[in-house]
């Protein structure tokens, strides 16, 4: 077990600490809501899973930015290992933008449009310099 977390820690490793670590962290969470739900549900008398009434969304979300943002995560995490950081940063981060500036019936504003993609370059490359220049960490 020591070997394994020695060779884990080692620099070329670093990248991966904060994915595995999030993950590890939703996860727990996840745990504690189904325990919290279940805690409730046998206080209350209801079932675990009661599908008569039950609405996981508000009535009238805005599905586009909802559905979209999940498709873009996805798709960001599938070109990450092969566009890696910033190159997937910079399309992804302009691609959120510009989902979320959509307003129904109202067609795009350059400026928007421009603004979106100085975000984007600007925010992805500054990162990327300041981990990989500054701090010396590797991205993926």
């Amino acid at each position: 077990m020591q070997k394994l977390l020695r060779e884990w820690l080692k620099i070329r490793n670093m990248h991966l600490f904060f994915p595995y670590a999030i993950g590890i962290i939703c996860a727990i969470l996840f745990v504690i809501i189904l325990i919290q739900r279940a805690l409730k549900c046998r206080k209350d008398g209801t079932p675990f899973i009661n599908f008569k009434d039950y609405h996981f969304f508000i009535p009238g979300y805005d599905k586009i930015k909802l559905w979209g943002s999940l498709i873009l995560f996805i798709l960001y995490v599938i070109a990450l290992p092969r566009l890696h950081f910033a190159w997937a940063s910079v399309i992804f981060i302009f691609l959120f933008n510009v989902l979320f500036d959509m307003k129904p019936g109202k067609p795009f504003e350059f400026k928007s449009v421009l603004v979106s993609a100085v975000i984007a370059l600007a925010g992805s490359w500054g990162v990327w310099y300041l981990f990989y220049q500054v701090f010396n960490i590797t991205l993926p």
